[in-house]
């Protein structure tokens, strides 16, 4: 079943704010998980005794490549005591895949081959700047085998980067085990919007998605034009529409 998570990023700013009555407006929108970008000040300990006492759990966490190569058993460590399995490299600088999108695939694959013992799957979450000149996310895909590297898909940086979201994930097929389900319109400011919003019809796409194996769909907005929590409950409201929980 792909159920309905909501990356922690979009709501940083009220995290901020109110750490614990954010979550609990999550909880309260029916949202059973999220996606983590960092802890905000917690320990991994606290952070899965509020979850926990607000009925949260954690869909995967978003974790960069150098915190991964210089220390793995801590990134294990805080995967087993909040209690997720998705581990996803949210970012990738210039200088990491400076010698070609092959051998920086073959670094994720690298790490990921690591985190398998552990019970715990790589994603990598991609932008737009792999499509730059080339298609870069289907070279790193092409070179790290399915188990040891899975895709958490951003479908609107997929349509910004001149691909069809729906065609590509078609054609990473079972790769695909996390889709960002974040929609935008260029011509508004900033570009981010609501789900049901845009220029992206999820409707086969979150079709597609529960019938062959996704995971999770995760609301994201990189900036709102209001109130995060707001945009984060309007869009749960349309995806719920469509059949996520």
């Amino acid at each position: 079943m792909m159920r309905l998570s909501v990356q922690l990023y979009t709501l940083r700013n009220p995290l901020t704010e109110d750490y614990r009555g954010t979550l609990k407006a999550v909880a309260d929108m029916g949202i059973e998980y999220v996606e983590l970008a960092g802890l905000c000040g917690n320990t991994p300990e606290a952070f899965k005794e509020i979850l926990d006492e607000l009925g949260l759990k954690a869909s995967g966490a978003h974790v960069g490549v150098p915190a991964l190569e210089s220390d793995l058993e801590g990134a294990i460590a805080e995967a087993r005591t909040i209690g997720y399995k998705n581990v996803i490299v949210p970012w990738a600088d210039a200088a990491m895949y400076a010698d070609g999108w092959d051998v920086f695939g073959k670094r994720l694959g690298a790490i990921g081959a690591l985190l398998r013992p552990s019970g715990l799957t790589l994603s990598y979450h991609n932008h737009d700047f792999e499509f730059k000149g080339t298609d870069g996310l289907s070279q790193i895909y092409a070179n790290t085998a399915p188990e040891d590297l899975s895709a958490e898909i951003d479908c609107a940086w997929v349509g910004i980067g001149g691909y069809g979201p729906l065609e590509y994930v078609k054609r990473l097929g079972k790769r695909v085990k996390i889709l960002h389900l974040k929609n935008y319109d260029p011509e508004a400011t900033p570009r981010w919007v609501n789900a049901g919003d845009g220029e992206i019809d999820f409707k086969p796409i979150v079709k597609w998605g529960r019938e062959n194996g996704v995971q999770f769909g995760v609301i994201e907005l990189d900036e709102c034009a209001g109130d995060p929590i707001e945009a984060v409950r309007e869009s749960a409201a349309y995806l719920k529409s469509l059949g996520l929980r």
